[in-house]
């Protein structure tokens, strides 16, 4: 993290653990209490719904869209349509971009990361490096891809690190769209199909057709593809 150019704090509560970066002249000890709000806000929110429709916390497979429902969860069963998921498959992203969004407004921001379990929401004035972490794959923080100015969702899908469940086996799968839900979405439905590097190039065939995804990257061991629009950096 670029603690030269964010101020960061961390926002928790049950299994979500947040860590938010603002520019250091921007930040108010009131973002804490803010973040915290909102994130208590959605925890209930879900918890909520999940009552009433239980399958929306356990689905594996798109759910029907239904009418009146909560702006929240209505974003996250369009993105399980989109890729092919369940519903949960978006949460990360969603909680990440939410809560970044109620500081923007409240703040009046112009840059801000929120990073919620490896899913990150950014909005950015100038280039920002973000680098895909791939536990012990020998290519792991070795690459990076750059953020230019815009918002972004950054999202990443393991079936080899972390608790979030993947039906693959990937190190990491890095997805890059404009929304951090969709993001999240695409990560773990991608990932799900990656069982080896022979999966790699049908992967990134596949992501070349599906214009909401920026940028896509796909490690395996040793093995590393790359898809989209954005410039990808080798670290030192």
């Amino acid at each position: 993290m670029n603690q030269e150019r964010f101020r960061f704090f961390q926002s928790t509560h049950h299994e979500s653990d947040l860590l938010i970066g603002v520019p250091h002249n921007d930040f108010s000890e009131e973002m804490k209490k803010n973040s915290f709000e909102e994130l208590v806000r959605l925890r209930n929110l879900l918890l909520s719904y999940t009552e009433k429709d239980p399958s929306f916390g356990t689905s594996l497979v798109p759910l029907e869209i239904g009418s009146y429902m909560p702006a929240e969860i209505d974003t996250m069963l369009r993105c399980a349509l989109q890729s092919g998921t369940g519903p949960m498959s978006s949460v990360a992203g969603l909680f990440a971009e939410s809560i970044a969004h109620r500081l923007i407004l409240e703040y009046e921001l112009d840059e801000i990361v929120v990073e919620n379990g490896g899913d990150l929401f950014v909005k950015n004035e100038s280039d920002l490096i973000s680098t895909i972490h791939a536990g012990t794959s020998s290519l792991s923080d070795k690459m990076a891809f750059v953020l230019t100015p815009g918002s972004w969702g950054v999202c990443t899908s393991s079936g080899t690190i972390g608790h979030s469940f993947s039906q693959g086996k990937a190190d990491a799968v890095t997805v890059i769209a404009e929304s951090a839900p969709l993001a999240d979405a695409w990560a773990t439905a991608l990932a799900n199909s990656i069982s080896g590097p022979d999966d790699i190039e049908p992967v990134l065939d596949r992501v070349s057709d599906i214009p909401e995804i920026l940028g896509c990257a796909v490690i395996i061991n040793e093995w590393i593809g790359i898809q989209g629009e954005l410039e990808v950096k080798l670290l030192s």
